[in-house]
């Protein structure tokens, strides 16, 4: 067996699974609910607080907060009562629940029932709004009996209902056309400074409303409630604990002081919404407003082949999409026409851990962003690639969400479209740097570098790689990278699913120190230097033993032969951002311009461009995922 091939196979020795975004919307929740119980088992010894951990809503301040949380329960079975007047209803009325103060309300409403003129007959269902899943109560109801037939839906809570994408998708099928969803809860309101919220937010939630074909009918400002409700939980809080601080009872006070702190500021709200459903898309003006939205889990890989060959005029590959979107923990947000039809859109991203400025962070490069050839009839606002692009934005890149910079390589057209939306901002150009047919000897020190193998089964090699990555990310404290660790590398190259294509390879010294760890790429002319790991001061040196050493042993190399070509080539190509062309010291090498722009969100509060602009650091292998 050859060496190549022995390497193609160590991955299976190894095989790690790319660890997701730490802000992951799942563990979010988790950590999320986690306080939520704390609270629950502080205030819970308490039997007037039992379900009911949801703000009051005070008319003065003397209330006591049960009269409060009375008073809000109250505000609610008003707002759906207007809607069965409204409606003037002569069959059953369905209203769905879906949180866990909500049981005061389905009491209260039964009540308010037999004061209504002409009453209709109403029926209160638990319903699994949030998640996928239906909660407990409802896990028997078959979402058919129930699809388009509810007058009105209430989904309570902030940290539940953070999925607004999913909430507003999975209420809009279970709506009548003209229904009404109340949807109340605390939404970050500032999202100006950089830091991680597990709220909603607020310009987000009345963005992506509008965009799925609701109306606002009432939207009420109870901050001050929520303020002084925080008030009298901690009291309360504080009461129920005798004097015993612990562990929980400090979470409680912790999570209740930077609420407070926070609504104080003005940073988040408390707000109760109430939209309307659209009318059916035959009444409406607004092109797709029948479109269904959904994630990664709204669809199986296979759904999405026909829309991807038919965007990009060559087969779908499975095992490239299992390692980009399972194995590397991807996103996405797609669309249907109707709820019964087939992908017609997808707008993907590929998370990376970063060194922002030289501190951790998270970044995802948008990918597969693909749309019918049929329904692509408009390129404005209205159109479902605005639509896709938009909402997966908003859900996934900015100061506060789980992503704080994305970055991609769209092509002209789409650079252009997405700038004129006012979704991008351009941050930098891509460009090509050709060494060519070096066969001339170089200095002493560059002519001991020898050219090895790397072997990712010696761990000795594989903290090589990290002690260099530590090098190297020193270089840019003042710029912006893609880790370069080991695990990346051992995701991005030996378990890609096409990973004999990549050759790995270390330079180093006559004292056989490492140097510089180089994946190479092999094309029909050149070599591509795909990625690079090394302290910038020897980029320059490294790119040039490379392409001396690979001239000089092309016909012994099973890797440089692969191609089936007689005469291996003689250049070197480094795909890199122009920005960081002035620290390389490479004066004959030739500089080509790709006619590729690198983009930055610019629909969603987040770092300038002017900031960003010539920072980042992305190589071909960045690009080249397939």
């Amino acid at each position: 067996m050859t060496d190549h091939q022995s390497q193609a196979s160590a991955p299976q020795q190894f095989v790690l699974r790319r660890r997701p975004s730490s802000y992951h919307s799942a563990d979010a929740h988790s950590r999320e609910e986690a306080k939520r119980g704390a609270i629950a088992a502080v205030l819970g010894s308490t039997e007037s607080f039992k379900g009911k951990y949801h703000y009051g809503l005070f008319a003065n301040g003397t209330q006591s907060l049960s009269d409060a949380q009375a008073a809000f329960t109250h505000r609610l079975v008003e707002l759906v009562c207007a809607q069965l007047a409204h409606e003037a209803v002569a069959g059953e009325f369905r209203i769905g629940i879906d949180g866990a103060s909500l049981a005061s309300f389905a009491s209260e409403m039964k009540q308010a029932q037999h004061a209504h003129e002409n009453p209709a007959p109403i029926e209160i269902i638990a319903v699994g709004v949030v998640g996928e899943t239906p909660t407990a109560s409802a896990a028997n109801i078959e979402a058919s009996a129930v699809s388009e037939k509810m007058d009105c839906l209430l989904v309570e809570g902030s940290y539940r209902s953070i999925d607004q994408l999913g909430v507003f998708s999975r209420a809009r099928r279970l709506l009548k056309p003209g229904g009404l969803l109340i949807v109340f809860g605390e939404f970050l309101n500032d999202d100006s400074a950089v830091e991680h919220s597990p709220l909603p937010n607020l310009s987000s939630l009345i963005q992506l409303a509008e965009r799925l074909n609701y109306s606002i009918a009432v939207a009420e400002d109870h901050t001050q409630s929520a303020l002084r409700s925080i008030e009298l939980f901690a009291k309360q809080a504080q009461l129920n604990a005798f004097g015993n601080e612990n562990e929980t009872l400090t979470l409680v006070r912790d999570e209740l002081d930077r609420a407070a702190q926070e609504l104080a500021s003005g940073k988040r709200v408390f707000k109760l919404y109430t939209f309307t459903k659209g009318l059916a898309p035959a009444e409406s003006d607004s092109e797709y407003a029948a479109a269904e939205y959904g994630d990664r889990a709204s669809f199986q890989p296979a759904a999405v082949a026909d829309l991807f060959e038919r965007s990009f005029g060559h087969a779908f590959d499975a095992e490239v999409w299992h390692w980009k979107y399972e194995l590397g923990a991807g996103r996405c947000v797609v669309a249907r026409a109707n709820a019964e039809g087939d992908l017609v859109a997808h707008y993907g991203g590929a998370p990376r851990d970063i060194c922002y400025f030289g501190r951790p962070a998270l970044a995802i490069q948008p990918c597969d962003v693909m749309v019918m050839p049929e329904e692509r009839t408009r390129y404005g606002r209205g159109s479902l690639f605005f639509k896709v692009a938009a909402t997966f934005l908003e859900r996934e890149i900015g100061n506060t969400v789980d992503h704080l910079l994305g970055f991609g390589f769209p092509n002209k057209k789409t650079m252009r479209l997405a700038i004129r939306l006012g979704l991008y901002e351009k941050t930098d150009d891509f460009v090509e740097v050709r060494v060519s047919g070096i066969t001339e000897p170089g200095s002493a020190v560059e002519a001991a570098w020898t050219l090895a193998d790397f072997d990712a089964a010696d761990s000795a090699q594989r903290d090589e790689l990290g002690a260099l990555w530590q090098e190297m990310q020193v270089d840019f404290e003042n710029g912006i990278i893609g880790v370069r660790d080991w695990e990346y590398i051992s995701y991005r190259y030996l378990q890609h699913p096409h990973r004999a294509r990549y050759s790995l390879r270390w330079l180093r010294d006559s004292a056989g120190r490492a140097m510089a760890l180089c994946v190479i790429k092999r094309s029909a002319d050149a070599w591509l230097l795909m990625d690079i790991v090394a302290p910038l001061a020897t980029v320059s040196r490294a790119l040039t033993v490379l392409a001396r050493a690979l001239v000089k042993g092309a016909r012994e190399e099973p890797f440089c032969t692969q191609v089936g070509e007689n005469e291996p080539p003689s250049d070197l190509l480094l795909w890199l951002t122009k920005g960081w062309l002035a620290r390389l010291d490479m004066p004959n090498a030739a500089v080509r311009d790709l006619g590729i722009e690198i983009p930055c969100n610019s629909w969603n509060p987040g770092p300038a461009a002017s900031l960003l602009y010539g920072k980042w650091w992305l190589t071909a292998g960045d690009m080249d995922f397939q």
